[in-house]
C-alpha cells in the first residue's frame, strides 16, 4: 500500500447547538478540511461518513451520508455511512486511508458527525448512547455504560492502588487543556478539590468525571498519498505510519480472565503491539498522545495498557507531570473526551484533527513542544460499541502519525 499523508483537518466546535441541523455541523468540517487542504473539492472522489445516533435523534436512520453531504455541495462520488460507537470515525478514517493507499482513489474523505443534545430531554441523549450497547444481554437487564464501569473500577482501584483523587487530577487535567482549546465544548478549567464535591453519577465518579452525553459536532479529514499531494500542490501533513483494528476475542467460562475492568482497553496492548511493530517505534518514542476517555479513569488504566508505565505505577506517571503539557508525553492535549467533548460518532476524528494540528505546530496557547519542536510521534487509541458472543468491544483501533523531518 502507498504511504498516505493527511493533507487538511476540519472541526466545528463541540457544544449545545439546537438550531443546527447535522449538515450545518458537517459543511463547517468539511470546507474547512478542504481549504485547509487547499484543494479543489471537486478532487475529492470518496467520502466515509460516521454517525451513530441520527435515526435516534432526528429520525434520519438510513441515507445519512447522501443527506449529510449533499448540503456541503460535494456530488458525484460514492458517500459510505458507517456506525459503531465512538469507533465509528476512526472507522471511517481507516477505511479512506485504504482506499487511497490501494491506488483506486486519490483523495478520500472522513467525516464524522453527531447531534446528541436534545434541548430540555437529557434522557433522550442518554437512550441514544445507550443503544450501543447490545440490547438484549445489557440493557434489558440494566446494565448501563457507567454501571458496569463503576463496577469494574472498583476492583481496579483495590489492585492498582488508585483513589478518586487520581480520577480527580485526570480531569483537572484535561479542563485544563480544553481552557485553551477554543472548539472545545467545556472551556471553563476546574480544580481537583471541586471535581470532587461534584453530584456523585456513579461511585467512584462524579459528573466531572464523566463525558457529557447531550453535545453535537463534527469533524473531518481529508487523505491521500504523498505522491498524490505533491501532484496537487498540497502540503502534506503526518504520514499514517501505522493503524489495526481488532474486536475483542470470545472467551470460553472456564478461561481466565484477561479483562481490564474497563472495557475500551480490553484490547489495546495487543492493538499498540501491531501498531507499534508496524511504525518501527515503542512507547518511548511518543511525543503526543489521544485516548478514549469517556470517564477519568479510562486515561489512567491506557497508560499501562500502551506501554507507558508498569501496572500499579499510572497515578505516579500522572502526578509526575508527563502527561500534561509540558511533559513527556502530554495526553488529550485538546481536553479529550472529558472536556473537549464527546459526540459519539465524531471523536475519532476529533482525535486527529488534534494530533494533525499538534504536529503542525498549529496549537497556539495549547501547544506540545519537545526540544523546541512539535511532536513527531503522535499515537490515537480509540474503541466502541458492547455486545456479540464475546460481550466486549466491537472496534478497539490504534493509529500511529509520524511526521518526518524536513
Amino acid at each position: 500500500m502507498d504511504e498516505v499523508v493527511v493533507i487538511g483537518v476540519g472541526m466545528h466546535r463541540f457544544g449545545e447547538h439546537p438550531s443546527l441541523h447535522l449538515a450545518d455541523l458537517a459543511r463547517v468540517a468539511v470546507w474547512d478540511a478542504i481549504e485547509d487542504a487547499g484543494i479543489d473539492a471537486r478532487a475529492i472522489d470518496i467520502a466515509y461518513v460516521a454517525n451513530c445516533y441520527a435515526g435516534v435523534i432526528t429520525g434520519q436512520s438510513d441515507a445519512v451520508a447522501p443527506a449529510v453531504l449533499g448540503y456541503t455541495g460535494l456530488s458525484g462520488l460514492p458517500m459510505i455511512h458507517i456506525s459503531g460507537g465512538t469507533s465509528a470515525a476512526t472507522v471511517a478514517f481507516h477505511e479512506a486511508v485504504m482506499a487511497v493507499g490501494s491506488g483506486q482513489y486519490r483523495i478520500g474523505l472522513a467525516l464524522g458527525v453527531e447531534k446528541q443534545f436534545v434541548p430540555g430531554n437529557p434522557a433522550r441523549s442518554i437512550s441514544a448512547i445507550n443503544t450501543s450497547l447490545e440490547k438484549v444481554v445489557a440493557m434489558d437487564l440494566g446494565m448501563t455504560p457507567l454501571a458496569e464501569l463503576a463496577m469494574g473500577l472498583r476492583r481496579l482501584m483495590d489492585s492498582r492502588g488508585w483513589t478518586r483523587e487520581d480520577f480527580a487530577r485526570v480531569t483537572a487535567k484535561n479542563r485544563w487543556h480544553a481552557s485553551m482549546n477554543p472548539l472545545a465544548e467545556v472551556q471553563q478549567p476546574i480544580s481537583e478539590a471541586e471535581v470532587l464535591a461534584a453530584p456523585e453519577v456513579a461511585w467512584p465518579l462524579t459528573r466531572p468525571m464523566c463525558a457529557s452525553a447531550g453535545v453535537d459536532g463534527a469533524a473531518a479529514a481529508l487523505v491521500c498519498t504523498r505522491r498524490t499531494a505533491r501532484e496537487l500542490g498540497a502540503t502534506a501533513g503526518p504520514r499514517v505510519a501505522a493503524m489495526h483494528l481488532r474486536s475483542t476475542p470470545y472467551l470460553r467460562n472456564d478461561a481466565p480472565v484477561r479483562r481490564t475492568g474497563v472495557p475500551s482497553m480490553d484490547d489495546v496492548a495487543e492493538v499498540f503491539a501491531k501498531v507499534y511493530e508496524r511504525a518501527a517505534v515503542g512507547p518511548r518514542d511518543l511525543e503526543l498522545l489521544q485516548i478514549h476517555d469517556a470517564v477519568a479513569p479510562e486515561e489512567l488504566l491506557a497508560y499501562e495498557v500502551l506501554g507507558l508505565c508498569a501496572p500499579g505505577e499510572e497515578a505516579a506517571l500522572l502526578a509526575s507531570g508527563a502527561t500534561r503539557l509540558g511533559g513527556r508525553v502530554p495526553t488529550g492535549t485538546d481536553g479529550g473526551l472529558l472536556a473537549r467533548g464527546h459526540p459519539v460518532g465524531v471523536t475519532g476524528l476529533a482525535q486527529i484533527h488534534e494530533a494533525v494540528v499538534q504536529m503542525r505546530g498549529r496549537a497556539g496557547p495549547r501547544q506540545a513542544w519537545h526540544d523546541g519542536r512539535p511532536p513527531r510521534i503522535a499515537a490515537v487509541q480509540n474503541a466502541g460499541a458492547r455486545g456479540g458472543a464475546a460481550n466486549g468491544v466491537p472496534v478497539c483501533a490504534g493509529l500511529i502519525f509520524q511526521m518526518d523531518q524536513p
